[in-house]
């Protein structure tokens, strides 16, 4: 039987992606200066479990001369992939194209472990309307259960200290025909509504007409850092086609969303908006001093996840906005160098190095001084949240645009 369309378009992904892993790794010259700022290698001084030992592995297996063992797997797996290597490579290496393209090769050769069963049973969920809401809403049932006292698991942990998330209905917003910019929901929506009511607010105060376009969806970055790049590319088709549309920009409250968003490889014919984070956007696409925020004595703590931090070099527009805030004083959490651990779903896929990168940020929050610690990624802030509930801190940490929605001044057509 001759192969069928997708199975040849398959095919022929296969060797393209192989050249583009090979072009992008044959800048590494192997120096090691990446090596202080991994925090896999830091934890196991092994270089299997470093970005240029991983760079070997999957080249290896691209040329065919290793075959993808679970053990390798197993390496590359526990990358966080965080690109602090990326940001520190002095030959500009692309790590991140290598580790995406790297993860779709071994995906295809196949693996049985339960966990990569599990782990793409769950990505495949996400894309259904609710799923991530009403798992979210399961696991925080699950966690207050009277469970044995054998069950202190590091998932245990991370469930028992996840936060109530309320979900009210999305503020209004206007037509795709009049917009300025058009908001990117993701999967984690239902989870994260009031931060998307307080963009819609910030946006709207500094003079911006705000568009949500109908049919968008996940924006694809569990998948393509899962290795299923078949469904990632149906994810991007989804979005490419839902905000084909007359607003010039698209923004995101999610870092990570807005670093995948930002790697589509939007068809030549359709008009795909720019993509901005949000923070950067507001900074530099409006007129600030439209924001009269009412003053705020009270000391933030910032965590700059490694998505805004490493992949979008965006982290200072988050500073920039919050000192706005009259009487506020802003300050960086110490290490925000090193992941937090989240990293999409590593935190349940590595429980364990997750919960233990987490427990040093969380004791470092803790001895900040700060009042309130602020994240511009929702995975960060319910890991942070999390980890912080288990050692009985009741700091919270909250989204930048929460902060500034709440000291803008009470508006008389609030819905």
């Amino acid at each position: 039987m001759p192969p069928s369309g997708h199975d040849q378009s398959n095919a022929k992904a296969i060797p393209a992606r192989a050249a583009a892993l090979r072009a992008a790794a044959d800048r590494c010259v192997a120096c090691g200066l990446c090596l202080p700022h991994c925090p896999t290698y830091g934890d196991s001084l092994n270089e299997n479990e470093s970005p240029r030992g991983r760079i070997a592995l999957l080249r290896a297996t691209a040329e065919g001369v290793l075959k993808a063992t679970p053990t390798i797997v197993a390496h590359i797996d526990r990358c966080l992939g965080c690109l602090a290597c990326e940001s520190v490579c002095p030959s500009h290496v692309e790590y991140a194209t290598i580790l995406k393209e790297g993860r779709a090769l071994i995906a295809r050769e196949g693996t049985t472990s339960w966990r990569a069963w599990l782990r793409r049973a769950l990505i495949r969920l996400v894309d259904l309307p609710g799923a991530v809401a009403t798992a979210y809403a399961a696991a925080r049932l699950i966690s207050r259960l009277p469970w044995p006292h054998t069950w202190r698991g590091p998932q245990a942990t991370t469930l028992r200290g996840l936060p109530a998330r309320p979900r009210p209905p999305l503020a209004p917003t206007i037509g795709a025909d009049h917009a300025d910019v058009a908001l990117f929901l993701g999967c984690t929506a239902d989870l994260d509504r009031a931060t998307l009511n307080a963009a819609i607010r910030v946006l709207q105060a500094t003079g911006q007409r705000v568009h949500i376009p109908r049919d968008q969806g996940c924006c694809g970055a569990l998948a393509a850092h899962a290795g299923l790049a078949d469904r990632a590319h149906r994810q991007a088709l989804r979005n490419l086609r839902a905000f084909r549309g007359p607003a010039p920009a698209l923004v995101s409250i999610a870092s990570g969303c807005a670093a995948e968003l930002r790697d589509y490889d939007p068809d030549t014919t359709a008009r795909f908006p720019e993509v901005f984070d949000i923070h950067r956007y507001l900074v530099e696409k409006t007129d600030l001093d439209r924001l009269k925020l009412r003053p705020w004595p009270r000391t933030i703590a910032v965590h700059d996840p490694c998505s805004l931090r490493n992949a979008l070099k965006g982290e200072r527009f988050v500073y920039e906005l919050l000192k706005r805030i009259p009487g506020v004083r802003i300050i960086e959490l110490p290490g925000n160098g090193t992941c937090c651990g989240a990293a999409g779903d590593y935190f349940l896929r590595e429980p364990k190095r997750a919960q233990a990168l987490a427990a040093t940020k969380a004791a470092a929050a803790a001895a900040s001084g700060a009042d309130i610690i602020v994240s511009a990624n929702i995975g960060c802030a319910l890991h942070l949240s999390a980890q912080l509930a288990q050692a009985g801190c009741a700091l919270p940490v909250l989204h930048p645009l929460l902060v500034l929605d709440q000291q803008l001044p009470p508006s008389p057509n609030a819905w």
